[in-house]
């Protein structure tokens, strides 16, 4: 061991797979409650037993060790079965998110080559590719159902895959990181023996599982004996709604991302005693752990790492001792180095790029070998076929034993857990007509960070920002489309004549491309403007705008429902404002619904009579 170099402890996880930890459980635990979404629940044996069913599908139709696999569905309890089932089947899975663009899972299915893809017949229509197998399972259920329940004898390999999450790629296109099962099963039995869980644990599921994190929060669970609550997509959207479900289900595990608990602390959840919180998928405060912390709950937990290492490398307990947040140690069978330019391991109180070695390192980029061989280097400490990954992110030591976050080195930024290139979204806006150049930031205010997009148009064109917004929507993710977009004649420079990133990130947001003002013209239509104009941080907002091309998003809609329910006493969801066409006009419409439709026969009745009397009074 070199010096300024964080180990962690050694761990035999040879022939180790998420699928054999699964089973041991299953066999342990026969009767105990697995799995649950809504009123749908699955003992250990039953789940086992219905993922061996799509194992035994997928092997009978042809499907072959080390073959990709694409899932493409909504969330239910079918969506953990079928990822089982093609683990189980000696298979590779790889995600796709339905609320994504066409686009983009197609490119996806192109890119990775996969020859099947599970589906359902509602969605099966929005992705086609030359040569793809296209299994609709609420089709193939009977069939399914009927296979053999047995577990499969499969030959694993620790270098097998076990899945591909594509993630933005600064060339514009997302790139696949290709993980092995080693890896998994080493991040699972670490955090399993960390957080000492006993298998009593009522674990919480909310991330979408093209974000790889959504593999510990469903995984973890189900090799510890304990009960996964998968929550489905409108409850996870809804601030609300997903408070309820988690005082409702008794949650005691939960790993969120810091924007998820914004999201709950605005809507009054607060944590009790038996829950653990394991907070990671991007930076966050000392301020909200103490928020955190003042429920006295049992434990807190930061955790780091990218995808290209398998999930989180690091982790650290949180306590009323801390002052910052620091990285942590690093996991079992992984190491750290924080090196200079010339790749020299930092002194204590200097800063570094961050290096990470071990068996949690994927097996590359699937399909890129170029950049591949950029980001996983040789690692020059350490044996001649072993590899690191360079992250790009900038650390501090702070002493011999700890390290502390400090930034990205490019610009790739995470908001709301999600790992966002800001390069690719720049090359999907110079794809609209009139545009001749382009720079995303992300600005960053008290507790949201947003992206800001600036544009040039090319000479004697007027640039329309709203139809290039509609145009992203086509090309991008929804938390990829930028908050604000706005047109600049010129760009600042630095001395040096290069577009200065950090001049835009400082500019006030004071034009925006906005629809014809129209003024609020009732009581429930200014509320809501002067809500929206608090929480925007924009004046003068007119009935007709859109609240997402203002700059809104989904977490701040739930504050955006929470404020309206206390202002009106409305009994609004998230899914009623969403479901609009988030304009001030509208959602003035839906809280006079609300109130109606929450009004006895009695108080409808005397509220028609004095409509009636006003009216013969007029």
């Amino acid at each position: 061991m070199i010096n300024h170099v964080l180990n962690g402890k050694k761990r035999d996880t040879k022939n180790l797979t998420v699928v054999r930890l699964f089973e041991k459980q299953a066999i342990e635990n026969q009767n105990k409650m697995a799995l649950k979404f809504r009123d749908k629940t699955f003992t250990y044996k039953e789940l086992n037993q219905k993922g061996n069913q799509v194992a035994h599908y997928l092997r009978s139709i042809g499907v072959k060790n080390g073959e990709l696999v694409g899932i493409y569905l909504e969330r239910s309890e079918q969506m953990i079965v079928v990822l089982l089932g093609i683990l189980k089947a000696g298979a590779v899975y790889v995600p796709l998110d339905p609320t994504h663009p066409q686009e983009r899972n197609n490119y996806i299915i192109k890119k990775s080559a996969m020859k099947w893809l599970m589906t359902h017949t509602e969605l099966e229509g929005d992705v086609t590719h030359e040569g793809l197998q296209k299994i609709c399972i609420d089709q193939k259920w009977e069939v399914i159902e009927k296979g053999c329940c047995e577990n499969l004898d499969i030959n694993y390999k620790e270098s097998d895959l076990a899945y591909v999450i594509f993630t933005s790629g600064s060339t514009g296109k997302p790139k696949g990181v290709a993980i092995r099962h080693e890896g998994v099963a080493n991040y699972l039995l670490c955090m399993r023996e960390t957080l000492d869980l006993s298998g009593d644990e009522r674990a919480l599921a909310t991330i979408t599982i093209t974000f790889d994190v959504s593999v510990s929060e469903i995984f973890l669970p189900l090799i510890s004996g304990a009960t996964l609550i998968f929550v489905g997509s409108e409850e996870v959207k809804d601030g609300m709604k997903l408070k309820a479900l988690i005082d409702e289900e008794g949650i005691t595990l939960m790993q969120p991302t810091p924007s998820t608990l914004y999201m709950l602390l605005d809507a009054g959840w607060k944590g009790n005693q038996r829950l653990s919180i394991v907070v990671g998928g991007e930076a966050w405060n000392i301020q909200l752990a103490k928020k955190l912390m003042e429920d006295e709950i049992k434990s807190l937990w930061n955790v780091y790492g990218p995808t290209e290492t398998t999930i989180y490398s690091t982790i650290a307990k949180i306590t009323s001792e801390n002052t910052f947040i620091p990285l942590g140690q690093p996991i079992d069978q992984t190491t750290l180095y924080v090196l200079d330019e010339k790749m020299n391991p930092i002194e204590v109180g200097e800063e570094g790029e961050l290096y990470i070695g071990g068996v949690g390192v994927a097996k590359g980029y699937l399909n890129n070998e170029e950049l591949t061989r950029e980001s996983f280097i040789q690692n020059p400490f350490g044996e001649e076929q072993e590899r690191i990954y360079k992250t790009g992110d900038i650390i501090k030591r702070v002493d011999k034993e700890t390290l502390a976050y400090i930034g990205r080195k490019d610009f790739q930024v995470k908001i709301r857990g999600f790992r966002i290139e800001l390069g690719e979204i720049e090359k999907a806006i110079l794809m609209q007509p009139g545009v001749s150049q382009a720079v995303v930031v992300a600005v960053t205010k008290d507790k949201d960070t947003r992206l800001c997009a600036y544009v040039k148009g090319l000479i004697n064109n007027s640039l329309n920002t709203l139809e290039v917004r509609h145009n992203l929507e086509k090309l991008l993710p929804p938390y990829m489309i930028p908050n604000f977009i706005i047109a600049l004649e010129e760009f600042p420079q630095t001395s040096n004549g290069k577009i200065d990133r950090k001049a835009l990130m400082n500019q006030e947001v004071q034009s925006i491309e906005t629809n014809d003002y129209v003024a609020p013209r009732t009581e429930f239509e200014q509320e809501i403007a002067n809500l929206w104009e608090e929480l925007l941080d924009i004046e003068g907002i007119g009935i007709k705008e859109n609240f997402l091309e203002l700059g809104g998003h989904s977490l701040m809609a739930n504050r955006l429902i929470i404020r309206m329910n206390k202002s009106f006493g409305t009994t609004l969801t998230l899914l009623d404002i969403l479901s609009s066409k988030l304009t001030i006009e509208d959602m003035a419409r839906i809280v006079e619904d609300n109130l109606l439709s929450n009004l006895s026969e009695e108080e409808l009745e005397e509220l028609l009579s004095e409509v009636a009397e006003e009216e013969e009074n007029g």
